[in-house]
């Protein structure tokens, strides 16, 4: 446990969840939020990841601006994406199957085109045992773009901290490195999505960097 840092129980928990099925990324940084997960997980929907594989990827940024419902002007894509108009044309252009454009009063607007979300689960997981009180106000940051969010340690608490964790709806596992066991000792409730931008920004940066190796798996 002394030489137990928080990136080598980072790496556990993401081959933990790997072997579960999930796509797994370290320490994605997400847009609108301030701070960083250990690691996020997604649980893809197969018939998303064979659109993937046909028709390309779907770049973080242009998920996270856009929707399938409202169509979104230029000018506030490359506000919040901070590029210029033509790296967003050349973004675009190289995800095409995925979105669609239109001009109305020489402005040109663009959205998703037949997206859907593909993940059926999103798991946070921060293992910041170092300082356990921003470790929880951490995935209370984050518990909007998620499914369920856990903190792992490799050490037990106390009962206040315990009741802490219980109040923040945030689950708790303790992980025995000697073993390689993951305990839990409050499990996460199942809560609905309220951040789609940053979720759909989650899910399609997981799928990016995960897909490439895994395209040969049957």
């Amino acid at each position: 446990m002394e030489n137990l840092t928080e990136g080598v129980l980072a790496l556990a928990i993401a081959v933990h969840l790997s072997s579960q099925g999930y796509y797994v990324v370290l320490q994605p940084e997400i847009p609108g939020k301030k701070y960083r997960p250990g690691v996020s997980a997604i649980k893809p929907r197969l018939s998303e990841l064979k659109k993937r594989s046909e028709k390309g990827f779907i770049p973080p940024e242009i998920a996270y601006t856009l929707g399938d419902d409202d169509w979104v002007d230029e000018e506030t894509i490359m506000q919040e994406t901070k590029m210029d108009i033509e790296s967003l044309r050349d973004l675009t252009s190289k995800c095409s199957g995925w979105v669609e454009s239109r001009f109305e009063s020489g402005i040109k607007y663009w959205r998703l085109k037949d997206y859907q979300v593909p993940s059926r689960e999103c798991v946070m997981v921060n293992c910041g045992f170092e300082n356990p009180v921003r470790a929880i106000r951490t995935l209370r940051d984050l518990k909007d773009c998620c499914n369920r969010a856990y903190l792992v340690f490799p050490f037990y608490v106390d009962d206040v901290f315990l009741d802490h964790c219980v109040e923040s709806d945030v689950g708790l596992q303790v992980f025995h490195p000697e073993v390689g066991f993951f305990k839990e000792l409050i499990p996460a409730e199942f809560e609905d999505i309220k951040n789609s931008k940053s979720y759909r920004y989650l899910c399609e940066l997981i799928l990016n960097k995960n897909l490439p190796y895994r395209v040969e798996e049957k």
